[in-house]
């Protein structure tokens, strides 16, 4: 459809606030280009099956910033008959569309998208938010592909694998997150406490109690925390 034929164009705000879930799909199906990206934000909060299946349609939207609203709101509503769409959505031409399709994808933890976005894992424009992706989808098999960035050269990288570590909980990872406590950046390390106090695996304590003496205080106050945390998980399994 021309941009031109696309002149039912109210007030979004005042839509979305009346909760006129048929006027808000109507505005992203012909609304203008503004409108239309508003209207696929705004239908994030109705968890309904007609607005699933408009924001759907509108993941093939001629504009992307129409695209990228709609995946992000697909992934706030968090209906797994999304994901096939998602999925395609990940090989979009612009980079931060197949951003919001991966973290619409971790939101929705289905386990089918774990090959393409370990596969995504490659694709540098979008791979931080894919390792949060994977660690909101929880599946232990992105264990040893997360461990293997801990390697790379980009520290937000870096960073990103140890926090989707962290959500994943599996002790595989703790001999790599102790590792990471010794890096020369202070977020990788500060983010390898974090995921050492989330996964509460007792080989990490010492190592974390060596990690007080870091130079840099909110190191040490993350440590901190993970210690604390990494206890109660102990206590809890007692």
């Amino acid at each position: 459809m021309s941009i031109f034929d696309r002149s039912f164009n109210p007030d979004v705000e005042k839509l979305e606030h009346e909760k006129d879930v048929g006027g808000l799909i109507k505005t992203l199906k012909k609304g203008n280009q503004k409108n239309r990206a508003l209207s696929a934000r705004a239908l994030g909060r109705f968890k309904e099956e007609k607005v699933v299946k408009a924001l759907i349609d509108a993941l093939e939207d001629d504009d992307p910033d129409v695209r990228w609203n709609s995946a992000s709101s697909l992934g706030k509503i968090g209906i797994i008959d999304a994901t096939p769409f998602l999925l395609n959505t990940l090989r979009d031409e612009k980079w931060y569309v197949r951003q919001h399709a991966a973290e619409a994808l971790g939101e929705i933890g289905d386990e089918r998208a774990l090959i393409p976005l370990l596969e995504s894992l490659q694709d540098k424009k979008i791979r931080n938010n894919v390792a949060i992706a994977l660690g909101h989808l929880g599946d232990p098999r992105a264990v040893d592909h997360l461990i293997e960035a801990l390697k790379d050269w980009d520290l937000g990288f870096r960073s990103s694998a140890e926090e989707a570590l962290g959500m994943i909980g599996d002790e595989k990872a703790v001999p790599a997150l102790i590792e990471a406590l010794k890096d020369s950046d202070v977020s990788v390390r500060r983010h390898a406490a974090g995921a050492l106090g989330k996964i509460g695996d007792e080989r990490a304590i010492k190592p974390l109690l060596a990690a007080m003496d870091d130079e840099k205080w909110y190191v040490r106050l993350q440590v901190e925390e993970a210690i604390q945390e990494l206890n109660e998980r102990l206590k809890e399994e007692e």
